[in-house]
């Protein structure tokens, strides 16, 4: 099989459906190794609107190259309590991914040295 999945995990607020239905909010991606598009993406929400919306969101997005660009979709046209929540759970799966793929997300450059001087 050419694909692998991917579990991320979060600790959703404690006054919001999704907090009170579950302890761990999760977001499951199933990735095609090959490309890093996301094939099919499962959240633990509250709704079946919300998960099916957040699977159409991410699915034929590609978590090698457009990690930012999701994260920027999900604060744009997701708006919960659970936000910040479901960011975090899917940024811990991104990660994963990358561990697994063997890419990592470039560090942000060094200071550079200050002159002796």
């Amino acid at each position: 099989m050419s694909t692998s999945i991917f579990v991320g995990h979060a600790k959703p607020p404690a006054n919001t459906v999704s907090g009170q239905m579950y302890t761990i909010l999760s977001v499951v991606c199933e990735v095609e190794m090959e490309t890093g598009v996301i094939v099919a993406a499962e959240f633990t929400v509250a709704t079946e609107l919300a998960k099916d919306y957040l699977n159409r969101l991410l699915a034929g997005c590609n978590l090698g190259t457009d990690e930012d660009a999701i994260v920027e979709r999900l604060e744009k046209c997701y708006f919960s309590g659970t936000q910040k929540a479901l960011i975090q759970a899917f940024r811990d799966m991104a990660k994963r991914y990358r561990t697994q793929a063997g890419t990592n997300r470039p560090e942000a450059p060094a200071e550079p040295a200050k002159p002796a001087g």
